[in-house]
């Protein structure tokens, strides 16, 4: 009987070990075994050509554009325009290599038309006419960089960029439409006649309180659409620090020059993009204008 209970207890402990290797069998197959995820194919890319540096496209590799009317951040582009330049919209934003998805977003047009934005300006395609029906360019082109001076492709890198808006000048109280300089985020960039007139002086001609006002514009990066030229940029040094939250974040004392006129910030237009209330102004002794290229 004493053989027969070892014999049972011996067959018992068998099983048991049996089952655990079983479910460690088990277990490591379903952890190892699981199928990798797939990435999913990116729905905007980034691609490079030689005359116009990095821009978007979508999926199937057309080009997408971005229009300085809409410094606001609304479409603008309606009627005729409108035919001209479709909409872009992607429900499923899967973004390439250098891209952030964080900066895409989805907005309603006038007419009730979801449209993706990038970094706050609406994306579009360039459809011209052709035989009289407007038809979409290929794959691989950029025919519509640079028409009517602007619509542009979107460089992630720009750090200025064109704008267009009606702009009222606060001297004579006269609105007109204009084309001037932003920052890489839309924020309306203006010149000092003072600096017309001294430019054997330019780091002195706004310091102190004008300075406080009118901030020096700093920017590291040279990179612009194609109506600006990376030749007409420099740098002045300035006596104080033009860094803070209207330049690069850095300390750096070297301020952009557009045509060797120095390039400004307005504190009254609260870091938002668009607003231009300080065309016109006379100010610190002199006047002040929005930058047109």
């Amino acid at each position: 009987m004493a053989l027969s209970l070892f014999r049972r207890s011996r067959l018992g402990a068998g099983v048991g070990l049996a089952l655990l290797l079983g479910w460690l069998l088990t277990a490591c197959n379903n952890s190892d075994d699981k199928p990798a995820q797939p990435t999913p194919d990116p729905t905007i890319k980034l691609v490079t050509s030689a005359t116009l540096g990095t821009f978007l496209t979508d999926k199937e590799g057309n080009t997408l554009y971005y229009f300085t009317r809409d410094v606001d951040g609304q479409n603008v582009c309606t009627g005729g325009c409108a035919a001209v330049w479709p909409i872009f919209y992607e429900a499923d934003i899967q973004v390439g290599g250098g891209l952030q998805a964080a900066d895409f977003k989805t907005q309603m047009t006038a007419s009730g038309q979801p449209q993706t934005t990038y970094k706050g300006w609406p994306l579009y395609y360039y459809a011209p006419a052709a035989n009289g029906q407007n038809v979409r360019e290929a794959a691989g082109q950029t025919t519509g960089n640079g028409v009517g001076n602007i619509w542009y492709v979107v460089n992630p890198t720009y750090s200025v960029m064109v704008a267009t808006k009606a702009v009222t000048d606060k001297t004579t109280n006269q609105t007109a439409n204009r084309s001037f300089l932003i920052d890489g985020k839309g924020r309306t960039l203006y010149f000092f006649h003072k600096d017309d007139l001294n430019p054997n002086t330019l780091p002195t001609n706004c310091t102190g309180s004008c300075e406080a006002l009118w901030p020096p514009f700093t920017a590291a990066g040279r990179v612009f659409p194609s109506l600006l030229k990376a030749a007409d940029f420099g740098t002045i040094t300035r006596t104080t620090a033009g860094g803070g939250p209207y330049g690069d974040g850095t300390a750096s004392t070297a301020q952009l020059t557009y045509k060797g006129k120095p390039l400004y910030y307005y504190t009254a237009d609260n870091l938002t993009r668009g607003r231009v209330e300080g065309h016109g102004l006379v100010s610190e002794g002199d006047q002040w204008l929005v930058a047109t290229p």
